[in-house]
């Protein structure tokens, strides 16, 4: 037993279970060199073999990608008055232009992960930022509320490759396991500090130049987007011969035990459905014999699934379901992510009223940058403890790290909530003042990096491969929970007060975090088992 994670003795390499560290002496850990894992290939075309500046370049994109797509969701917070007055519509019809596209979001998220199995990743994120080009361009140009909701929609149909495959898959493909967590945080900073900068952009955008200015200048941004993927986003999608993240054998007689080649081919081969697979490229580049049009969208290396294929690449992740950690992975997302909604969505009932009476920009700037600097610290704390404690443990682990080692970063997470959710909550119903409200948002806003960042760093590692199919499940069930609670909470924020209302979501989000701490106990047994049943 590794630090509380129960071993499985019947099948103790189960996917995830990784040597990242090798022991320079039997007698201590004090000298150890990095592993690296997954092992890069000799094929050219290996996203792993990818130089430096081409990494760097790639996540670079994948960055102001997030940045663009989080902006996205509540550009139009601050002038919820001003559009309710524009077109003549409740307040809950407003706040509809949000639900609509989280759920659209979602949808978008689930759909994405399954067609890069069929037609690569590239392709996805060329096809959904044109769409957000042509989205953008529409709401700014709406001249009815329907007109404008339908623009919303498709909005959120575009932004479903930056938030399921770019974090998720697209990271696992470039980046080697001791390198993820980092990156899976600054993911996370830039779509959840763009959440919170929105409002104290727009702000300034609605109030001066009104609010259909924040659709022009989000189509303008998405275009450099688009030049930015032709020619920075390579197609990352490579098919290897061996599941990645089985551990090697380790000299070490004290260590987890032998693990064998051979039965990580085995588990390779059980893991390719033939039914299901897509049929894999010839990695051999004399074999390779790529049409133009492939050589100029660079998707060469891509072997293109059938038709026929697509419906049965969109229905197998719903067997992911049947794994304990991802029901896990989708309602903590589920619950966590949503409290960026609720905020939003509850900003200018809370802050544009008595007591406060702020103005559209004072609610941006409250709403925007108290949290924006909460999300900053915690997602980069987030990513930071999930790589420092994980290489920690697995060092006194003989190497050999587990995922549930990542779980730790929901201690800090767990403490940091509680203190932000129901301070908020105190603080507006006992009318303190908006910098005292503000102080917990960006406690609130903290916990709320930190916890995103751990779930999905534990799914990336605990699905390897089928980490974005994982996301995608869970950005949709987020999604349909978000847009159910968008026709509750205004109404119920207004019957019941700030202090109830917050509790509420408080106690919900804390008591599904409880569940953390058996996933952490039993998790690799869990793997294991996920392992034998053929699940992932």
């Amino acid at each position: 037993m590794a630090f509380g994670v129960l071993e499985d003795t019947s099948f103790p390499q189960p996917t995830g279970t990784t040597l990242i560290e090798a022991l320079a002496g039997l007698d201590g850990a004090s000298e150890t060199h990095v592993v690296l894992k997954p092992v890069p290939s000799d094929d050219p075309s290996d996203p792993l073999r990818l130089s430096r500046i081409r990494k760097e370049l790639l996540f670079l994109t994948i960055v102001f990608g997030a940045c663009l797509t989080g902006v996205l969701g509540p550009v139009l917070v601050p002038g919820f008055g001003i559009i309710a007055v524009f077109f003549d519509i409740t307040l809950t019809q407003v706040t509809l232009l949000n639900g609509s596209l989280v759920m659209a979001l979602g949808v978008s998220t689930y759909f994405c992960g399954c067609l890069a199995v069929v037609w690569g990743k590239r392709l996805i994120f060329l096809g959904t930022t044109m769409i957000l080009i042509v989205a953008c361009i529409w709401g700014a140009s709406a001249q009815s509320y329907g007109s404008l909701l339908g623009s919303r929609v498709l909005q959120g149909c575009g932004m479903g490759s930056f938030f399921g495959l770019a974090g998720t898959a697209s990271i696992n493909d470039v980046f080697f396991v001791h390198e993820r967590g980092t990156r899976v945080g600054l993911w996370n900073l830039a779509i959840i500090s763009s959440v919170n900068v929105a409002p104290v952009i727009s702000g300034y955008v609605i109030v001066d130049l009104g609010w259909r200015w924040s659709f022009w200048i989000l189509a303008i941004s998405f275009g450099v987007l688009l030049v930015l993927i032709l020619f920075c986003f390579p197609e990352t999608t490579f098919y290897r011969n061996t599941l990645a993240g089985v551990p090697q054998p380790v000299s070490d007689s004290r260590s987890a035990g032998a693990f064998s080649d051979d039965s990580s081919e085995k588990r390779a081969s059980k893991d390719l459905d033939p039914e299901l697979a897509v049929e894999m490229p010839q990695n051999d580049l004399s074999h390779v014999q790529a049409l133009k049009w492939k050589k100029l969208l660079g998707v060469q290396s891509v072997k293109f699934g059938r038709s026929t294929q697509i419906f049965a690449v969109c229905v197998r992740p719903l067997g992911l379901m049947r794994h304990p950690a991802i029901v896990w992975g989708c309602i903590m997302w589920s619950v966590t992510f949503t409290w960026a909604i609720i905020l939003g969505a509850t900003a200018s009932q809370i802050f544009a009223a008595p007591p406060y009476n702020l103005t559209p920009t004072q609610v941006g700037n409250l709403v925007g940058i108290a949290p924006l600097i909460g999300s900053t610290l915690g997602t980069l704390f987030g990513g930071w403890f999930c790589d420092f404690i994980s290489k920690q443990l697995a060092i006194r682990n003989n190497g050999i790290y587990e995922p549930e080692f990542r779980l730790w970063v929901m201690i800090p997470f767990l403490l940091t909530f509680i203190a932000g959710s129901f301070g908020l909550g105190l603080a507006i119903s006992a009318q303190l003042s908006a910098i005292t409200a503000g102080v917990f948002l960006a406690i609130l806003n903290f916990a709320i990096g930190v916890g995103c960042t751990g779930i999905v760093v534990y799914q990336n590692d605990a699905c390897q491969q089928r980490a974005g199919e994982a996301f995608g499940l869970g950005m949709l069930m987020k999604s349909a929970f978000a847009f159910g609670l968008t026709f509750v909470f205004n109404n119920y924020y207004s019957s019941v007060g700030p202090k109830i209302f917050f509790s509420t979501w408080g106690g919900l989000t804390v008591g599904v975090t409880l569940f953390t701490f058996p996933l952490y106990v039993y998790g690799k047994k869990i793997r294991s088992w996920a392992q034998m049943k053929d699940i992932l």
